[in-house]
This record gives structure tokens, C-alpha cells and sequence, in this order.
């Protein structure tokens, strides 16, 4: 959870060598990398949403998610 906030946030200084150790230390660097791109598709996502103003569920019914049961 700490590489993903680190990753949202991205301080200034960077990702602290500390973290990237600890992370290292339980996850393969194949790992890492999905992961780290995982964060970035959803802070896109959401940054995309965010500056266009979407609203919350809007095109479920476009994508048949009110059909489905899923909204």
C-alpha cells in the first residue's frame, strides 16, 4: 500500500530508497512493474475524471451495467 500512496502523492524528492528496498523485498521487479503501471492506469483514470467533472455511475447505462445488475 505505502508504493502506491508514494506513487499518487509523488513527493518532490522522489520514492525514498527505504521504501523501494522494503518494496523489493517482497515483490519480484516483474511485480513491482505491474503494479507500478496498474497505479498509473487508476491515477489517469481518476485524474481524467476528475478534470472533465464525471459524475459517479453516469455512462453506467451505456455500458449496460444498469442490465446487468451491476450498478
Amino acid at each position: 500500500m505505502a508504493w502506491t500512496e508514494i506513487l499518487t502523492k509523488l513527493p518532490e524528492q522522489g520514492v525514498p530508497d527505504e521504501l523501494y528496498d522494503r518494496v523489493h523485498g517482497q515483490l519480484s521487479e516483474k511485480e513491482i512493474s505491474d503494479l507500478t503501471f496498474s497505479v498509473m492506469a487508476i491515477n489517469a483514470w481518476n485524474r481524467i475524471n476528475i478534470a472533465f467533472k464525471t459524475v459517479p455511475g453516469s455512462a453506467d447505462a451505456a455500458f449496460k451495467l444498469t442490465k446487468a445488475g451491476l450498478s
